[in-house]
Order: structure tokens, then C-alpha cells, then sequence
């Protein structure tokens, strides 16, 4: 299949052209509103929430000093490493947080966060029951604006704390900021959740021995280079009323953390390690290849574990960020699949052609034994997805990234062909069952394009943000910010609506 060239993507979104030999369809979305954000540097969105009255928040990593910042904001101003001085994954960024109108054609608010080296990227955002936003980020900073009372006020590392902090609904304060790590390399990668009293919730990895657990805790010693760690912060940040690691002798990353109502903890991630502490009946009981991927569940004060499986055949897998919990207690995990021997279950979607890796998408059942259903959705290329996102049918939608030029496009997709880039954005629709791709759509151009969550609103709305590298992403007229404002890459919010 011919790749689109530069300038090509807007003109597909309008016309809805179609891949060769597709039959015409009407567009099951249009583009009700799409727009830029950022600076002249690298900057990205990787959390969005929607609010009653359409607003989105969405959150991020900025390295650009002129992000539209507002006034009153908490911190107006960068305060981030100069990203000229080294490598972007280790100098420069702070977090930030916007407001965006309903129509997307204003800021309401916008502020950075963060400290005077890094801050990683919003690894987690959630509304707590007053409307206030807690966020969590890997942080290089020995100066972030912990708040007096917090939990721990100071650095613990380098290279690297985690930190967590709760912001006022208007951004205009911080409420709490704590940092939570030991004397070794801590971060933050699979998000947040928030308990019904808000406490919050919070994995991800340390390489530290002396990373705080709590008395009582399942794992509370360093069993490898590097463990997976969950901690639940107490909800004024004030303390911990758990933490534990989770791991073997390998190393343990870490991508989700969810809680249900009465408490339980569920988690995902990926491991190394043969010795992981899979439970007896587990779905998988060994480890399969040279990386798997793992899903826990705790009871709600963590001092053992319910269920732990592995996931993965006999290459790399990786879960990608986040998982999802469903009211049955069901867990649904997306992620990267390198192995072509990706257990995959009888009758749910396999890539007719996989490259060197696919995306996947499995559901794990209630009691951990065994997995509703396991799918590879790809093409020749390579590809991940992420933010699996049931609708009020259950059909779930998943976002990425991929490289093939063959996904399983519908004939109602809104960009039917391949950018001319080295990835584009990616959005399907899977039913229930795992069995069919129910819709399937490209979103990029010439240049890098990611979506990197998706969030639903009451009346089949689509929210996607990510990032983007293609100066002819499709920005509508009226738009916050309706140019690419860096050479390098700037967040996106694009606004999607049934079409009528």
C-alpha cells in the first residue's frame, strides 16, 4: 500500500478517501475540533480528562519555556534544564496541566509544574471528589515544591523520585507535593487511581533498597535490580498507609494500578524474572520468554497476593500504559507483543500479518485463572496500543502507535491510508468479545504522530491526545493554537463526534 505524502492527511480527513478497493462508506467520526499545544521545543499529552461541561483537561511534558502558561497559575514560568544541554529523555521538562474550552478554541487555564532539572511527563492524573487534580511524575529534581506536612519533603535520589501532588481545580495552588523514593533510581510509569476516600494510588519501579515499604506488606525487600513498588498515599498526602514492592530476582517494570470499590488493588507490568510470585492457578504459570507481561491483584491493605500470572510468549512483552478494570473485576491490559507466538485465544483477533511486533489486548478474568480472551491487532510493521477504554456497550477503544502500512483499516475510517512518517497515530474499536475489530483508523502525517490516551464522552464524543510531529495535523479553524508552533513536536487534543 502507497504511503501519503506530506499534505495529503487534511485533505484525506475531509474527504474520507478511501484504501484501494474499499468500498465507499460514510465516516463513522468527524473532526469536530482539533488543535496544537505547546512551544517551540518537544511537547507532548499523555492523560486527558472531560469534564460535564465538555472542558478537557489533559496532561503532559513540556520543554518549552513559551508554553501558553496563564495567569495565576500555580507556576507560570519553566523551570526545567535547558533540553540543548543533553539528551531529551534525561535534561529538560516539567509537567503541565491545561484547561481547554468546550469548542477547543481557548486555554482556560494552563500551568507548568515541576522543579529545576526533570520532570519526566504526567505519568497519572485523577480527579479527586472535590474536583481537585492529583498527578504523579518521575522527577530529577531536588527542588520540587513539596508542601509542609507531606509525606517526604526531601530528594531521596538521584538520578531519579518519584513525586506526587494534588492541584487546585483552577491550577491556580498546589495543595500537597510529596516526593516518595529511596537513594537509588524511582519512578513512576503505569498511572494513578484514586480509592473512594482519595487516597491515591500510585506504581512503578525502584532500583533503591531503601525505597519505603510499610510493616505488613507483601514484598518489602529489593529481590532484584529492580522491583516493581505500589504505595497508597494517604488522601492530604500527609503519609503512607501501605507500601510494597513486587518482584523477582530480574527486574520489574510497571504500567497500571487500578482499585475497586471495596478496596482491592489491581496491578500490571512486565518482568524478567522466572521466580516472579505467580499464584497457584495462575492463567500463565511461567514465564515464557525473555520479557513477559504480569497482572496482580491485592487485598485492600496489600499483605498478600489474590492472583499473579505472567502473560507473553517466547520474545519481549510489554504492557503499555493503562489498565483497565471493569465492574465484573475483569482486567483488561493492552500492550507491545514481540513474539510471534503471542498466546492469543480461539476466536479473538489475530494480525494476518505481524511484523517485528503487533499490539495486543487481553482481558483477564475475575479470579485470575484464565483470560477471557487475548488478541493481536497489526500489520507488517511494528506497533503498540494503549488506554484500553470501554464505551457503554462495552466495545473497547485502544490508541498507539504503529509503522505498518497494513493495519485493518475500516471502510468508515477516518484516514484510511499510512503517513509518510516513521509512525502514526492508531485508533480502534474491538467488540466486547474480543473478536472483532470493529473499527480500525490511522491519524498522522509526515512526521512522528502519537495518540497516547482517549477518553469518552456521554454522547459517543472521542477525545485523543498524544503528540505530533506533521505540520499538516489536521487543526481546525478557531483553534487554541491552529500551528505547530516547534520544529520538534507539540501535543495534541483533537475532538471526535459520530457523524450524522
Amino acid at each position: 500500500m502507497k504511503r501519503m505524502g506530506v499534505g495529503i492527511l487534511a485533505a484525506a480527513i475531509a474527504c474520507t478517501c478511501l484504501a484501494a478497493g474499499a468500498q465507499a462508506a460514510q465516516p463513522r467520526y468527524r473532526v469536530a475540533w482539533a488543535t496544537f499545544l505547546g512551544g517551540r521545543e518537544w511537547d507532548q499529552a499523555r492523560e486527558v480528562i472531560v469534564y460535564p461541561d465538555g472542558s478537557t483537561l489533559v496532561g503532559g511534558q513540556t520543554m518549552s519555556s513559551d508554553f501558553p502558561a496563564t495567569a495565576g497559575a500555580v507556576q507560570p514560568r519553566y523551570a526545567g534544564d535547558d533540553p540543548a544541554l543533553g539528551h531529551g529523555g534525561v535534561i529538560g521538562g516539567d509537567c503541565f496541566l491545561a484547561r481547554l474550552a468546550a469548542d477547543g478554541s481557548k486555554i482556560l487555564a494552563a500551568t507548568f509544574f515541576g522543579g529545576s532539572k526533570q520532570e519526566r511527563n504526567v505519568y497519572g492524573m485523577a480527579l479527586d471528589r472535590r474536583g481537585d487534580i492529583v498527578i504523579c511524575s518521575a522527577t530529577r529534581s531536588p527542588d520540587v515544591p513539596t508542601t509542609a506536612g507531606c509525606f517526604q519533603p526531601k530528594y531521596g535520589g538521584p538520578p531519579s523520585d518519584w513525586m506526587v501532588a494534588k492541584i487546585s481545580a483552577d491550577l491556580a495552588k498546589c495543595l500537597w507535593c510529596t516526593y516518595v523514593g529511596g537513594s537509588g533510581d524511582d519512578f513512576p510509569r503505569g498511572g494513578l487511581a484514586l480509592d473512594a476516600e482519595d487516597n491515591v494510588l500510585v506504581i512503578g519501579e525502584s532500583h533503591s533498597p531503601d525505597f519505603p515499604t510499610t510493616p505488613g506488606a507483601f514484598q518489602r525487600s529489593l529481590k532484584g535490580p529492580q522491583d516493581a513498588a505500589i504505595v497508597k498515599l494517604r488522601a492530604d498526602g500527609s503519609g503512607l498507609a501501605w507500601a510494597t514492592r513486587l518482584g523477582g530476582s530480574a527486574t520489574e517494570g510497571s504500567i497500571g494500578v487500578c482499585v475497586d470499590k471495596s478496596g482491592y488493588v489491581y496491578a500490571t507490568g512486565h518482568t524478567r524474572s522466572a521466580d516472579f510470585p505467580v499464584t497457584a492457578g495462575a492463567a500463565q504459570a511461567r514465564l515464557a520468554g525473555e520479557s513477559d507481561c504480569w497482572l496482580a491483584k491485592f487485598p485492600p491493605d496489600a499483605s498478600r497476593l489474590l492472583y499473579a500470572t505472567f502473560l507473553g510468549g517466547s520474545q519481549n512483552e510489554f504492557g503499555e500504559h493503562r489498565a483497565h478494570l471493569c465492574a465484573d473485576g475483569a482486567l483488561v491490559l493492552t500492550g507491545f507483543a514481540g513474539s510471534h507466538d503471542f498466546p492469543t485465544t480461539p476466536g479473538a483477533v489475530r494480525a494476518a500479518a505481524v511484523g517485528k511486533s503487533a499490539g495486543f489486548l487481553a482481558k483477564l478474568a475475575p479470579d485470575g485463572r484464565q483470560f477471557v480472551f487475548s488478541a493481536l491487532v497489526g500489520g507488517s510493521g511494528g506497533g503498540f496500543w494503549l488506554m484500553p477504554t470501554p464505551d457503554k456497550d462495552g466495545n473497547i477503544f485502544i490508541v498507539g502507535e504503529t509503522s505498518s502500512p497494513d493495519l485493518p483499516v475500516t471502510p468508515d475510517a477516518l484516514q484510511p491510508r499510512f503517513g509518510s512518517g516513521p509512525g502514526d497515530g492508531a485508533v480502534a474499536v474491538i467488540s466486547p468479545d474480543g473478536s472483532r475489530v470493529l473499527y480500525c483508523s490511522y491519524l498522522g502525517g509526515g512526521g512522528e504522530d502519537m495518540i497516547r490516551a482517549v477518553a469518552l464522552g456521554p454522547a459517543g464524543e472521542v477525545y485523543l491526545v498524544g503528540h505530533t510531529a506533521s505540520p499538516e495535523f489536521p487543526a481546525t479553524p478557531g483553534a487554541a493554537q491552529p500551528k505547530l508552533a516547534g520544529g520538534k513536536a507539540d501535543a495534541f487534543v483533537l475532538k471526535l463526534v459520530p457523524a450524522r
